[in-house]
């Protein structure tokens, strides 16, 4: 992957700050590439009003494991914008907001997603129990083990080997640009709801 931006600690939107820390706190250096999952998205979809939107900035966060420690956690997480729960797919989930005129959103991979459903599968048979007390066994894991923070500002990840060499966030902004459509809709929110759904689908 050719770099956009390389061994840099913090990556500045629109939207606010995006930095990797680790449990003291410290900045982590990591690059930024280009995502390769960059399909047009649409307003108005199926209709005659139908428009295309994309964006230059929808970008690949990478860090390299050489810079990490196995057992360690770290952050990734956007300071400036407060950020939701946006959507999720197969081994995947991203979080998303609006601020400043611009929609944002972060993904993540959880290279453990099929593992943790077969053990929630076999655990909830066995114990008829609620699924909010599973207790997963991470000596099964592999990579590294993720969760959503409790603000919904990013991720936190834990180490578990340096079995491929850098760990990935995809992440993009658009410019909520509703000015070119008003002749068809007055509320700003309907806009939103588009510009959002399109960061998301490129984060997931």
């Amino acid at each position: 992957m050719s770099w956009i931006y390389e061994n840099i600690d913090c990556l500045t939107t629109p939207c606010g700050d995006i930095t990797v820390t680790d449990e003291n706190d410290n900045r982590c250096r990591f690059s930024v590439g280009e995502n390769p999952y960059r399909p047009d998205q649409y307003l108005f979809y199926g209709t005659e009003n139908e428009k295309t939107i994309n964006t230059d900035t929808n970008y690949m966060i990478c860090i390299d494991v050489d810079d990490l420690q196995v057992g360690a956690r770290y952050k990734v997480r956007l300071s400036g914008c407060k950020l939701h729960y946006g959507d999720s797919d197969e081994h995947t989930t991203a979080v998303s907001g609006i601020s400043n005129g611009y929609s944002i959103a972060i993904g993540s991979y959880d290279p453990n997603d099929d593992e943790k459903v077969s053990q929630a599968y076999a655990y909830l048979q066995k114990e008829k129990a609620s699924q909010h007390d599973i207790r997963y066994d991470e000596s099964k894991f592999v990579r590294y083990e993720i969760d959503m923070l409790g603000d919904c500002s990013g991720f936190v990840f834990k180490m578990l080997d340096n079995s491929e060499k850098d760990i990935k966030f995809p992440v993009a902004w658009i410019e909520n640009n509703y000015t070119r459509f008003m002749d068809y809709y007055e509320n700003d929110e309907y806009y939103e709801h588009y510009y959002l759904a399109a960061v998301e689908n490129w984060t997931i």
